[in-house]
C-alpha cells in the first residue's frame, strides 16, 4: 500500500512539472517569434557553422507601443536603437522619431512611402497586406519589417527587436517597485489624454463639433475638450515614479516647457537609465527569463532563449560600457513638412529618403551627450 502511495504522489509530481514546463513553454513561445523563412533544400555537403566574433558590434531595436484593440494601437510611437560596440565598451543609443518619412516594402518589389512607426504594424497585418516578403509575414513580421527600415536609415544591420505596449511597461515598473528618474526640468502638461474619455463630447452638440473640427487646427482642437485630459506637473530633481506615472512621464507630448517627441525620447532615455539601475540594484538580472515569460501578450521578441542567456551572462560587463546618444532630430538632421496627403512628417535636410548625413552621424566615435552605466 505505501508502494503504491509513493508511486502516486511520484506520478502526481512529474504530471505537476510536466504541466508547468509546458506552460512555460507556451508563455515564452507566446513572447518569442521566429522569423517566416522560404523552403530551402537540403544541401549535399554540410556547412560549417562558423564560431561567432565576441567583439562584433550587434544593435537591438527597442520599440514602445500602445495596444489594445483601436485602430492605431500597434504603431511603435517609441523608436530606440541600442548598439553595443564591445571593443570600444560603448552602447551608441540612437532615438528615431516616428514620424520619419521613409519606404516601407508592402509587397514583393513595391514600397509605400509612410511614417516609421508604421512599419511594425505593416509587418503584422497580413491581411492588408498579403503579397509581402515572407520574412515580413506573421508574428514576427512586423518587427522584421522595422529592423529592415531602421537598417536602411542607419547603414548598419539590426540584429534583434523587442517590442512592449503599455500594459507590458506597467508592469515591468510595477514589478521593480517603481523607479527613481533624474528629471531634467520642471514642466507642466495640461493636455495628456485620459483614455476613458476620449470621445467624451464635452457637453458639446455635435452641430459645435462639426463647426470646431471644420474651422480648427488638431492642436486648437484639443484645447475644446478640456474634459479629455488631464494636466500632469512634474519638478525638477530625481523623483520617485510609480508604474502609471512613468508612463505619463514618457508618453507627455504637449507641455509648454518641455514638449513634443524630441524632448520626449529625451525622457524614454532617462527612464531606460532608470530601469536598469533598479534591475542592478535588485539584482534583478538572474530573474529575467522568468519575468519576460510572464510578460506573455505584452511583450514580443525574437532575442531566443540561448540569446537571452549569453546577454545575462555579460551582464557585469554590460555595466560597465557607456552610453552615448545620439538623437536625430529637426535640430541637426531633419526638417519637417508635409506628406503629399496632408501628413505632419519628417525628412532629411538633404533630401527624401537620403540617408547619406544620418548615416555619418550614427558612424561617429563620439555623441552630443554621453553618461557611464555606472
Amino acid at each position: 500500500m505505501a508502494k503504491k502511495i509513493l508511486i502516486v504522489f511520484i506520478i502526481f509530481n512529474l504530471s505537476v512539472a510536466v504541466f508547468f514546463a509546458i506552460f512555460a513553454f507556451i508563455k515564452y513561445r507566446q513572447v518569442v517569434v521566429k522569423v517566416n523563412k522560404n523552403p530551402i533544400s537540403k544541401e549535399i555537403t554540410p556547412t560549417v557553422t562558423p564560431t561567432p566574433d565576441p567583439n562584433k558590434p550587434f544593435a537591438i531595436a527597442l520599440m514602445g507601443y500602445g495596444g489594445g484593440v483601436h485602430e492605431g494601437g500597434t504603431l511603435t510611437d517609441s523608436i530606440l536603437v541600442a548598439q553595443f560596440i564591445p571593443l570600444e565598451k560603448k552602447i551608441k543609443l540612437i532615438s528615431i522619431p516616428r514620424d520619419l518619412w521613409i519606404p516601407i516594402p508592402v509587397a514583393i518589389g513595391i514600397t509605400k512611402m509612410s511614417k516609421i512607426n508604421a512599419a511594425y504594424t505593416i509587418g503584422l497585418d497580413d491581411k492588408r497586406y498579403p503579397n509581402k516578403e515572407i520574412q515580413f509575414t506573421g508574428l514576427a513580421g512586423g518587427g522584421q519589417m522595422s529592423k529592415t527600415v531602421l537598417s536602411q536609415v542607419l547603414g548598419f544591420s539590426i540584429d534583434n527587436f523587442a517590442t512592449i505596449n503599455f500594459n507590458g511597461f506597467l508592469k515591468t515598473v510595477d514589478t521593480l517597485g517603481g523607479i527613481d528618474v533624474n528629471v531634467q526640468k520642471t514642466f507642466n502638461d495640461p493636455l495628456y489624454p485620459i483614455e476613458e474619455n476620449i470621445n467624451d463630447p464635452c457637453g458639446k452638440t455635435d452641430e459645435e463639433i462639426a463647426a470646431l473640427t471644420a474651422t480648427m487646427s488638431a492642436s486648437k482642437l484639443e484645447e475644446q475638450f478640456t474634459c479629455r485630459y488631464e494636466n500632469l506637473h512634474f519638478d525638477k530633481g530625481l523623483q520617485h515614479l510609480d508604474s502609471l506615472t512613468a508612463l505619463k512621464f514618457v508618453r507627455s507630448r504637449h507641455s509648454p516647457e518641455d514638449g513634443g517627441d524630441f524632448n520626449r525620447s529625451a525622457r524614454q532615455k532617462l527612464v531606460i537609465e532608470a530601469l536598469k539601475k533598479k534591475i542592478i540594484s535588485l539584482n534583478f538580472i538572474s530573474k529575467l527569463i522568468p519575468f519576460v515569460n510572464s510578460l506573455a501578450g505584452n511583450l514580443t521578441t525574437d532575442i531566443n532563449l540561448e540569446q537571452m542567456q549569453q546577454l545575462i551572462s555579460k551582464a557585469d560587463e554590460y555595466q560597465s560600457y557607456k552610453i552615448e546618444s545620439y538623437p536625430i532630430t529637426d535640430n541637426n538632421l531633419l526638417i519637417d513638412t508635409k506628406s503629399f496627403d496632408g501628413q505632419f512628417i519628417l525628412i532629411p535636410k538633404i533630401g527624401e529618403n537620403n540617408w547619406t548625413d544620418i548615416k555619418n552621424f550614427v558612424s561617429q566615435p563620439t555623441a552630443t551627450s554621453s553618461s557611464n552605466l555606472n
